[in-house]
């Protein structure tokens, strides 16, 4: 286990998507404007009507996905995750009202909001980190970025 620790002080935010935002290509926007290397999406619920998902299919490597995307009404249950040098990981409980099925399985792009989603946002002020894909195994890490040594000559 790698444990990243946070050497300055922590900055929490509360985002609200509204109707027609797409959850990832928003987040992925706020990220860049309020210049988030790394935080923790504490938690989120809402409603969503397109939901783009992806999941694992195997438990050998390298790992297997699926990919897939409901339409219409979509409550979101549960929604936490992570980001890394910049980027969003999130993974999502969700039912599709329509069919009464559960969902389970990584938020991907193209989500979108159907009337507020609302997620909780604690940014790692100091911490600087980039997931890296291992060649062998192809499973992907949270690796902090190291800084260069500077020291006078």
């Amino acid at each position: 286990m790698l444990a990243i620790r946070a050497p300055g002080a922590v900055r929490t935010m509360m985002l609200s998507f509204r109707r027609g935002d797409y959850i990832i290509e928003e987040l992925r926007a706020l990220l860049k404007r309020e210049g988030v290397d790394a935080a923790l999406i504490t938690s989120g619920i809402g409603s969503l009507d397109i939901c783009a998902l992806h999941t694992i299919t195997n438990t050998g490597l390298p790992p297997e996905e699926r990919y897939w995307t409901l339409e219409g009404p979509i409550e979101v249950g549960s929604l936490q995750g992570s980001v890394s040098g910049g980027e969003p990981h999130i993974h999502v409980v969700v039912h599709d009202v329509a069919a009464d099925q559960v969902h389970v399985g990584h938020l991907e792009a193209g989500s979108r909001c159907c009337f507020r989603l609302e997620m909780g946002l604690i940014v790692l002020e100091g911490v600087r980190t980039r997931r890296v894909k291992d060649p062998v195994t192809e499973l992907v890490d949270i690796v902090p970025v190291e800084e260069p040594d500077v020291r006078p000559g």
